[in-house]
């Protein structure tokens, strides 16, 4: 895998180069944006900072293959635009070769070309090999925080996504703690179990130390993540939702239907992850969703809770991964940094990433 990657400051961009080199990519650094386009033939991956996004856009719309990764100090409403943006669509038989061209200028054109088989993890993107026939995942699907302008993003977090880009599997939870974690299942199949869980959420959170506020938006954070596993996730033998007609009723799972829920910490990060064994999370429904959220638009009530808990899930966490398997399963990370005060939390740039396999 050959990673190109644009970084005014010379310092951080030798660190990210470091951290693709040592998952096995080859990388170059540029820090003029000019110099870009003479290093990208035979290039997969262009990383850049968000102040630079417009340019990071216009190659992966203009060379099927590339992929975008963005990384920003700034708060993630700013990069939302460029996932939204830079949609692409293959034909079903696309090839490793490439796709017919740029995405339709609008998602609302976009959404409404696609053949009515689409599955429903997304859109079509440039195929990879092996992907025959498959849709692959969109060019700019990745946006890293970071501390400041003089940082780089975080280092496991790079080198996560550079293993990932390469083919990796998806991490298991203990991927994104350090060795020693704590760990614990939730049992949920019932309404009860969802209000059990967000309070033993609450507690695990605030026998930690730190602020109650923290420890009652993870328990928020929880509540919502399971509701959309219970409520709007599970379908029928028809392909028709269950439970999202009415999320104030009291349910009770099958046992095929129950959703996965595990919460765990270092010490130095909290991590909840639920995965429900559904795949009906559309990537429109987690950027769309933020995009209103965060500019203080009407959140749509649409798809049960989705654009809801998609502010829910940035407002509680500082780094967010949503994995989708279509028609097989939907996992969803969400990460917080417990060194970080509420003010540091607050203003601090936040991570998204979407998979879709």
């Amino acid at each position: 895998m050959r990673v190109v990657i644009l970084e005014r400051n010379k310092l951080v961009g030798r660190k990210v180069a470091r951290l693709f080199m040592a998952a096995g990519a080859s990388a170059v650094t540029v820090e003029d944006p000019a110099g870009v386009a003479t290093h990208l033939a035979g290039a997969q991956v262009l990383c850049a900072d968000a102040f630079d996004g417009d340019l990071v856009a216009e190659q992966t719309r203009a060379r099927p293959g590339l992929r975008g990764v963005l990384w920003t100090a700034e708060p993630l409403r700013r990069s939302l635009r460029y996932l939204a943006e830079t949609t692409m669509i293959a034909p079903r038989d696309a090839t490793p070769e490439g796709v017919n061209g740029p995405a339709s200028p609008s998602q609302g054109e976009l959404e409404n070309s696609l053949p009515r088989d689409a599955t429903r993890g997304g859109v079509n993107g440039p195929a990879l090999p092996g992907q025959r026939g498959r849709e692959s995942p969109l060019p700019i699907d990745h946006v890293l925080g970071r501390r400041d302008f003089e940082s780089p993003p975080r280092s496991w977090e790079v080198t996560m996504l550079a293993r990932r880009l390469a083919g990796a599997p998806a991490p298991p939870l203990a991927a994104y703690l350090d060795w020693g974690f704590t760990a614990i299942d939730l049992e949920v199949r019932t309404t009860a179990d969802r209000d059990a869980a967000a309070a033993r959420i609450q507690g695990f959170v605030g026998a930690l130390a730190v602020p109650r506020r923290i420890a009652e938006m993870f328990a928020e954070l929880g509540h919502e993540l399971i509701m959309n596993a219970m409520y709007d996730a599970p379908i029928d033998a028809h392909g028709r939702p269950k439970y999202a007609a009415d999320r104030k009723a009291d349910i009770v799972l099958a046992e095929h239907e129950r959703p996965v829920v595990r919460l765990a910490t270092d010490g130095t990060r909290l991590a909840l992850q639920i995965r429900d064994p559904f795949g009906r999370l559309e990537r429109r429904h987690v950027v769309d969703g933020l995009a209103r959220g965060l500019a203080g638009g009407e959140l749509d009530p649409s798809h049960g809770g989705a654009g809801l808990g998609m502010m829910v899930c940035h407002n509680a966490s500082t780094a967010l991964f949503f994995d989708v398997v279509p028609n097989r399963q939907t996992e969803v990370t969400a990460l917080f940094e417990l060194d970080l005060n509420l003010r540091e939390f607050r203003t601090s740039a936040k991570s998204l990433h979407f998979w879709r396999h």
